[in-house]
């Protein structure tokens, strides 16, 4: 069979999606829903869509109803995903909970929703081994849960092709993982500490009780919900998250118009969310390392320093970084007031911008530079050497590009957005810079703005080389970025017109009193 549903059958599939799931599907999506449909038409023999729509929505169709949701959530997604987080999981929050639990004689619960194929629990386990080497369930209980039981058959087998490890590193796969051929096999060790259950985040209750959780991990699930479905969803996180707890969301996802239940907080270069009941915890922000060994660096020190010039070792000239930004720690400092002799002629002067051949290195030397604190996610130093390239060659996109996606990581989005605009009006079709930019305006609130981002992205990210796509978007295929883009688009053009009616309404309001 062949043919396309009907309009009234494609409204009529989304509903019962929608019902059963959560699982929002817009036009975008139409052909891929359509081919998940008409495999199970052909798959169960019933003859015609129509019918098979009958069979679904009928109470006796519960079984075909958990296939055809296991057909249209098949996803791929990777070990240590979203390096960022890793690192906050792994320095910051899981040591934190570990102290926590034991002082009070009490096991750690970490709850991965809508776990996929099951590498992000098995991922949080192998830290937890890290940290714990012997523990078992009695102390940590990971928890991975999905709506998919294909996916979950998957994970119970926790067998793995070279895609899903592309992002661990070579002493992670030599220890947690067994190579069997060309697959990679998780240790019992870390699959000791995981239970996987078939579970609805939108129908069923959670699998926790009120405040038993110390961790909830649901990255990059809602953006298949619409927002009323993930508004209530955020409330069940809340009442399970003990006091103190933490909810990680994928990097495209935010609270804002959603819950204000959570306090948004740095840890390392990730922001996440935390439960907090106690108001004067919601003032405190913890710690802030600009990487791994380095001495903590408290964010209202960050704020409140006037002295933020230091000279670079490398080119031994006197640099003043942005507001809040820390001084690399290997860099002297140059206390405010004091300038430099410029070393041909004795003038003195201020810092001064590289030029294009003079002693700091031309711009290429400075892109590599920042290239690789980038990936080594030294976000501080990314910043500065890629605003050292950009002033030696000022056409140059990808300066303003890894500048941007380091301050998305250091949460300077309204920073991010001036490097991000610069990319894109010197690469109209830079899509990594669209879909970063996209994310920075809808977390500043300008929805109408994120909108008109994430379609320049969707547009672009068509465009793109597959290794390029994979390379720079942690993997994902081109047509899951398109669909994901336009959907972010849809429901930012949503929360614009809602926005403007409010604004709108609010006018009114103003104008009737004065009369």
């Amino acid at each position: 069979m062949t043919r396309a549903m009907t309009d009234e059958e494609f409204d009529l599939v989304r509903r019962i999606l929608e019902k059963a799931a959560g699982l929002v599907h817009d036009d975008t999506r139409r052909d891929s829903l359509n081919f998940s449909v008409l495999s199970r038409v052909e798959a169960t023999g019933v003859g015609s869509v129509a019918a098979y729509l009958a069979l679904v929505a009928s109470p006796n169709g519960a079984v075909e109803r958990q296939r055809l949701i296991d057909e249209v959530t098949i996803q791929e997604t990777h070990f240590f995903r979203n390096p960022p987080q890793i690192r906050a999981l792994r320095q910051h929050v899981l040591p934190e909970l570990i102290r926590r639990a034991v002082a009070t004689d009490r096991p750690v619960n970490i709850w991965s929703a809508g776990c996929s194929t099951g590498e992000e629990p098995y991922s949080v386990a192998m830290l937890i081994r890290e940290l714990l080497p012997m523990a078992s369930r009695e102390h940590v209980r990971v928890l991975g849960t999905d709506v998919s039981s294909n996916a979950l058959r998957i994970a119970e087998q926790a067998r793995y092709g070279a895609r899903a490890v592309q992002m661990a590193e070579p002493v992670d796969l030599a220890r947690w993982f067994s190579q069997v051929g060309d697959n990679y096999v998780v240790r019992d060790d870390v699959r000791d500490l995981v239970e996987l259950r078939l579970h609805n985040l939108v129908t069923e209750a959670p699998p926790f009780e009120p405040g038993e959780v110390d961790l909830v991990l649901c990255r990059n699930v809602t953006i298949y919900f619409n927002r009323a479905t993930t508004k209530e969803l955020m409330g069940r996180f809340h009442s399970v998250l003990r006091n103190g707890g933490y909810l990680f969301l994928g990097h495209s996802e935010t609270l804002w118009l959603m819950s204000d239940a959570f306090t948004l907080v740095p840890l390392g270069d990730a922001f996440v969310y935390r439960r907090d009941e106690q108001p004067d915890r919601r003032a405190v922000l913890p710690e802030r390392r600009t990487e791994e060994g380095d001495a903590p660096i408290l964010l209202s020190e960050r704020r409140n320093r006037s002295d933020r010039r230091g000279k670079d070792p490398e080119s031994g000239r006197v640099v003043k970084l942005p507001k809040g930004e820390a001084l690399p720690p290997e860099w002297p400092r140059v206390p405010k007031g004091v300038v430099q002799k410029k070393q041909d002629t004795g003038r003195r002067r201020t810092d001064t911008p590289a030029q294009p051949g003079d002693a700091a290195g031309g711009a290429t030397d400075h892109v590599e530079s920042a290239r690789r604190a980038l990936a080594a996610g030294r976000y501080a130093d990314a910043v500065v050497a890629a605003g050292r390239a950009a002033r030696a060659d000022s056409l140059l996109v990808e300066p303003h590009l890894i500048a941007g996606e380091a301050l998305v990581n250091l949460g300077r989005d309204a920073d991010a957005v001036k490097e991000l605009r610069q990319a894109v009006y010197l690469k109209s079709d830079c899509a990594p810079a669209h879909l970063l930019l996209a994310g920075a305006l809808d977390r500043l609130g300008e929805p109408a703005a994120a909108g008109r981002a994430y379609r320049a992205a969707a547009a672009t990210v068509r465009e793109l080389p597959g290794d390029l796509v994979a390379a720079f978007f942690g993997g994902r295929e081109a047509s899951e970025l398109v669909d994901l883009c336009i959907r972010l688009a849809m429901q930012a053009e949503r929360a614009a017109r809602a926005k403007g009616m409010a604004r709108g309404a609010q006018k009114g309001l103003k104008g009737r009193d004065k009369r």
